[in-house]
Order: C-alpha cells, then structure tokens, then sequence
C-alpha cells in the first residue's frame, strides 16, 4: 500500500485528492497538512511513502518545506502538485532535489501514474515541462560514463531499483552499487533523481530513449 501525505492549504481540493487517491486499491492518504510548517512536522513524525505536495501556502511555503526535509533526508519522497508552470518554480524543485513535478490542470489518471513512478524509485516531470529541463545548459557535454553506466544510469531514470537492475542485466547487487557510486561521483551528483535529471537533460547525446 501505498501511503500519501497531502499537504495544501485548501481543504477541498485536500478532500478531492483523498478521494480520488483512495479509490486506487494500491493508495491511501494517511495524513493531511493545511501549510509548510504543518508537513514538515507531520512528515518528520509519520513520514509517508510520498508528500503530495502545493508550493504556495501560508506560514512555510512548499519549496521550503521541502528543501527543509530533504535536507534532514533522501529518504522523503515529494511531489509538487502546483499552477505554477514556470521555469524559475521548476528549476527550484530540482535543486532542491524532489521526485516529481506535475500540475494541477493534470487528470487523476496522470497524478496516480507520477505517484506510483515515485514510489518505485522514478521521477516523474509533467509532460509540458519537459523541454524545460532538456533546454538547460549547465550540463552539456558528455560525461565519461562506460557502456556499463550509462545501461545503469538508463535504468535508474526508469525507476528501477539497485535488486531490480541487478536482476535484469544479470548482476550481483554489489556489482551494481559500485557502478551507481561511480555514476554519481562522475556525474557530480547526490542521489538517483537528479543523476536521472541528468541524463534527461543530456539524452540527445547518449542517444538513449530513456
């Protein structure tokens, strides 16, 4: 089961969502949160699968709350549910390091796709926002990445964990750990989103479909 956190200062859109969430067999919202200081608190003492969460609200906002709990851990995974189609909004959230960004003119059926990619180890962008992060330019020449890493790097922008890479390129997971410390030292990154946000932003020249 899948349990969701919904953080949003208005109470029937939190109402809609749980609604809407509940009726997957596999989703259940566990808690809810009217602001950024009230997730930031709820999730820290009953941390969920994921914190679906608004980035304009009172008191703390969703950006700081956000970059508050990933900062304290990776292990909190957060997906902004927002209006703001912005550039500036969207390059904030992948500093800070978030799992997803999808907006709120989405259908349910978008929103319970980019949850569970989440939970499996994913990152979801909305589809909208996509040649935003491709036309970033702070990355644009190809890293020194063997055939190996980049089949690694290829899967884990999928969302496949470090057992199911394991298991499908005929690897021990040990193997599999190393290559990913090598991915990320070579890459200059901290975790899998944003090694995965690398190589969407760089797909053209690895020629990968991922």
């Amino acid at each position: 089961m899948i349990n969701v956190m919904i953080a949003d200062d208005h109470a029937l859109l939190r109402q809609g969502l749980k609604q809407l969430i509940e009726l997957e067999d596999d989703m259940t919202v566990t808690y809810q949160a009217s602001d950024g200081e009230e997730a930031y608190k709820v999730a820290k003492e009953f941390p969920p699968d994921i914190i679906l969460m608004d980035i304009n609200m009172p008191h703390i906002n969703g950006i700081k709350a956000a970059k508050m709990l990933k900062d304290e851990s990776q292990k909190y995974k957060i997906l902004f549910l927002t209006i703001y189609n912005d550039r500036e909004y969207l390059l904030e959230a992948l500093k800070i390091g978030v799992e997803g960004y999808i907006l709120k003119d989405a259908d349910s059926d978008e929103l319970m796709k980019a949850i569970r990619i989440i939970y499996n180890g994913g990152i979801y962008i909305h589809p909208s926002l996509v040649n935003e992060i491709r036309n970033l330019n702070d990355d644009d020449y190809k890293k020194d990445l063997t055939e190996r890493e980049l089949q690694i790097l290829s899967l884990i922008a999928k969302g496949y964990s470090n057992k199911a890479i394991a298991k499908k390129l005929y690897l021990s997971e040990k193997t599999v750990k190393n290559h990913v410390y090598s991915i990320f030292k070579k890459l200059d990154v901290k975790d899998r989103t944003q090694a995965a946000i690398y190589l969407l932003k760089n797909k053209n020249i690895y020629n990968t479909n991922t």
